[in-house]
This record gives structure tokens, sequence and C-alpha cells, in this order.
């Protein structure tokens, strides 16, 4: 990594270098189907886990059934992310009603992620432009206090209340054009009147239903999210290099499924244009040109530990 990390004379390589046109076309194509069937899946096992948190209320598995469900509802950033890139649906509409209430339900407002995400494409690991890296993971310190969660949600919450009054910060300016500033800031105030209005149901009703199957395990199951998110790019060249600064993780048909596919990040940052149900597809042209291809997530973190510590013990490393 120390050669590739400082390198920025890498030879550049286009996708359609590798991936023929004809072939490239088919995986390019949009529908619906697959986006209902993967939503109604994901639907599916939350509301079933869901029922395990119910069915364990007022015994000692209530804690190991709210991981679960939350380890299912977290992954609800996987249809949320296809919908920001419009490639979840073929639908627009579609696109737009699934990406705002699942960014709703992750404290995520989809204007303002759709730019970032834009920007975090277009400036993969490239320091001061990519707004989406995690620098502190890259030490072991800030891995394990990254994958706690507390980090993420400490900036996103904040970034949402500045959001409803209009704070952009410089970085935030140099990806949010102009004419996106008004949306952010309604999509914000859209989802603090659906807070305040469950918040109101709750009381009135006299129940914990959203804290016990929404908000708790949104919280525990982040650091399932985040663990996941740092396998991504943590520990990877910082060059603007398509087959060196993304990582593609081979993992079980399970989780492959419950990310929609994300896995397959690599090709993802390859082609962000292909949807997620084409890129197994693409990872059988496209996965022997990548540099960073690993066996599994507990593999993967492992690796990632052992990189913070090198460059924790490395004097200003």
């Amino acid at each position: 990594m120390s050669v590739l990390e400082n390198s920025t004379k890498q030879p550049q390589v286009k996708p359609t270098d590798i991936v023929p046109p004809d072939r490239l076309s088919a995986l390019l194509r949009r529908r619906n189907l697959p986006g209902l069937v993967f939503l109604g899946g994901h639907g599916s096992a939350t509301l079933l886990t869901g029922y395990l948190v119910a069915l364990a209320l007022g015994t000692w598995w209530l804690a190991p059934a709210l991981l679960v469900h939350g380890a299912i509802v977290v992954h609800w950033f996987a249809p949320f992310h296809e919908c920001s890139h419009g490639t979840a649906f073929r639908s627009p509409a579609m696109n737009r009603i699934v990406g705002w209430i699942t960014g709703t339900g992750l404290f995520l407002i989809p204007a303002y992620f759709r730019y970032e995400h834009l920007a975090h494409h277009s400036y993969t690991q490239i320091t001061g432009d990519d707004p989406e890296m995690i620098p502190m993971a890259e030490r072991l310190g800030g891995y394990l206090w990254y994958a706690t969660g507390l980090p993420y949600f400490y900036s996103n919450l904040t970034i949402l209340v500045r959001m409803l009054f209009g704070r952009f910060n410089a970085v935030e300016r140099k990806f949010l054009p102009g004419r996106a500033l008004g949306s952010v800031v309604m999509e914000a105030w859209s989802m603090v009147l659906a807070y305040g209005a469950l918040a109101a149901a709750s009381i009135w009703f006299d129940t914990t239903t959203v804290l016990l199957f929404w908000l708790a395990p949104r919280f525990l199951g982040e650091p399932v999210m985040r663990l996941i998110r740092m396998s991504e790019h943590t520990g990877c060249p910082r060059v603007r290099h398509i087959l060196l600064n993304t990582r593609t993780v081979l993992t079980t048909p399970v989780v492959r499924w419950l990310n929609w596919n994300n896995a397959y990040h690599a090709e993802h940052h390859a082609i962000p244009t292909v949807p997620f149900h084409a890129l197994g597809d693409l990872h059988r042209i496209m996965g022997p040109h990548f540099e960073e291809v690993r066996p599994g997530y507990v593999n993967t973190q492992l690796y990632l530990m052992a990189n913070g510590r090198k460059n924790s013990a490395v004097p200003g490393g």
C-alpha cells in the first residue's frame, strides 16, 4: 500500500476496456421487478425479526433479538443507496418514494446523500475531495471508535439539524449545487415532521412500539453497517484508479442479498450505473482485474485491524 498510496501516476483504465460494449449495454438495463423482489424480501425479513423481538419481550432473549432485528433494519441502507443512484427501479417515482422512506428511517436526507455520494464516486479515496472517506479508520483506535457507530450518528444528526436551518459548511458547498439547497432543506423538514408525528402518536397511544421496533434496533445494529462500510475503501490506495481504490468482499448469498449485492463494491464503483441485480454478472467479467478482492467480512475486518495496528505503530502515521 505504501507505494501505491502516494502514487498519482497509475495508468487509468476505462471499464469499457474490460467489458465488451454489447455486454455492458445489457448490464445497464434497469428493471422494476428485481427491486420489488428484493424490497419484498427485505420487508419480510424486517417483519420476521420484528416478530422475534415481540416474542422475546420480558425474556433475556430480547437483547439478541434486538441485535438481529437491528442488523436487518440498518441494511435498509442498501435500497436507499440504490435509490440514490436511480438503479433500484426503472421507475424514477419508485426510486424517489422508496429513497425517502428508507432515508427517513435511517436519518439520511436523500437529496443531501445523493450529491455527497456523487462526489464520493467522482473523487474516491482522494483526500480533501472525497466526502465519505473515513481517515480515522486507518489507525486501530480510530477503527474501533468508528465501529461503535457513535461518530457516525453524531455527524448525521448534526447534519440533519443544520440542514433544517440551511447552514451549509464549506465542504458541503463543494458538492451541493445551488439548485439543490432548497430541496435538501425541504427534505430535512419533511423528515423531522415525520419524526414529530411518530413521537406524538407514541405519546397519544402510550406505546413504545417506535422505540422498540425502530429506534433501539436502529442504534444497536449500526456497528454492523459501520464495519461493512469500512470494508469498502479503508486500507485501499489513495489513488484515482478504479481497479485499486475500492474493495470487493466475497461473502455468502444471504449477506449479498441483504446488502443488495453491494459487497461487489469495486464493480459498483467501476460502473455506478449498473443496477444492483447485475453486479454479480459484472463481477464475473471484472472481478479478476481488481486489486482488492477479499474472502468474507471477517477476513476483511482482520485485515483492517492489522492495517490499523501497522499505521498506529508509525509515528504520525
